[in-house]
């Protein structure tokens, strides 16, 4: 009976996630002022690439703040010869960081309040966007919208395996962010892609209402738009606004990102009703096919395993291929037999993982 209920939960929770893929939010003519926040250590690789990028959008009315968080490569020197050549860029430079702050909170916090734009996006210093980026975020504004979350991709920078399935893996998260944010029910965010209207920013305390040592910068202000203000939260389905940044190219630091992410998303688990009940269906759906063995001793079990392989490959096909068109990564689903094998030990390995192990940032 188990088995039945289970691969019921989560045939509907696809069903429910593909429905909300189809809705489409309005869109707003107004441009009203933006404020680009960018929190930068050590990135003079990836630099030029990004401010190259956000000084050629095709906005009207924005700055670029970009906030090197005490650097000891060539960043600062770099910020300051773009500063030269387009006064929209502003340099916040951090020296030292609080005890009990993680640098990047801190960091975009400074930025902000250096920022004068009514709306604030936010990006990371190795992210790729199109010139209509801004423009895409900022058209989703309408006047009941106080936050937008944008789609994000991860690119095989070294064209292996492990980072397609990254991809795959990563795809499959925004496919559900944005299913459940079209369903008015936000299960997180992307702090690569990821905007506030400042009013809602305020209201809702801003980064500076976060508890010490918090870790999640998007996930944890996001959660305190939804739970202290009206204000409603979509998703930006655009292609224009769609950002990009690069897999992890070894295992070691794609297991640390991913129990970072861990950490963050259990800091507003129990906040979450959404994201609590997605994961609850996802993580035991793995655990059962993960204890398939046990599930041989009869042909009813053998029959509910089987029902239950079936439902979820049913209805992972059925989410992710509607999502993939949407989102122009159809290249991603020639990965997803060995993505929906690895997902059942993956899901089941990492809070073990993340149990014993200590993330890092950069």
């Amino acid at each position: 009976m188990l088995l039945q209920v289970v691969t019921a939960c989560y045939v509907a929770l696809r069903v429910l996630l593909t429905i909300g893929l189809f809705r489409r939010q309005p869109r707003s003519s107004a441009q009203p002022s933006v404020s680009v926040i960018v929190a930068a250590r050590d990135e003079a690789a990836d630099l030029p690439r990004l401010l190259d990028a956000l000084l050629g959008q095709n906005y009207p009315r924005y700055e670029v703040i970009i906030v090197d968080d005490r650097s000891t490569d060539a960043t600062p020197e770099m910020l300051r010869s773009y500063q030269a050549r387009d006064p929209r860029l502003k340099i916040v430079t951090i020296t030292e960081v609080p005890e009990g702050r993680t640098p990047k909170i801190h960091g975009l916090t400074q930025g902000i309040a250096q920022a004068q734009g009514e709306l604030l996006l936010l990006t990371d210093a190795d992210c790729r966007m199109p010139p209509t980026w801004i423009s895409g975020m900022a058209a989703c504004f309408t006047p009941d919208v106080g936050a937008v979350l944008g789609y994000v991709e991860l690119y095989a920078a070294n064209s292996r395996l492990m980072e397609d399935l990254q991809a795959l893996d990563y795809f499959s998260m925004m496919a559900t962010l944005a299913g459940a944010t079209n369903l008015e029910h936000p299960v997180g965010a992307a702090g690569a892609n990821l905007a506030y209207r400042r009013a809602a920013y305020n209201e809702a305390g801003g980064f500076e209402a976060m508890p010490t040592g918090a870790v999640a910068d998007d996930m944890v202000l996001l959660q305190h738009v939804l739970d202290r203000t009206d204000w409603r939260v979509v998703f930006c389905d655009d292609p224009g606004a769609f950002v990009s940044t690069p897999a992890e190219p070894t295992l070691r630091q794609a297991l640390n990102q991913r129990v970072r992410w861990m950490a963050g998303g259990q800091e507003v688990l129990w906040h979450n009703p959404a994201l609590l009940v997605t994961g609850t269906i996802i993580g035991t759906l793995n655990g059962l096919l993960l204890s398939f063995p046990l599930l041989l001793g009869t042909r009813s079990l053998r029959r509910a395993l089987l029902q239950l392989v079936a439902g979820r490959t049913l209805a992972d096909l059925l989410h992710l291929g509607v999502a993939a068109t949407r989102f122009q990564r159809r290249d991603l689903l020639r990965h997803l037999p060995l993505w929906m094998l690895l997902q059942m030990p993956y899901t089941m390995f990492l809070p073990l993982y993340s149990a014993f192990s200590k993330w890092s940032w950069k």
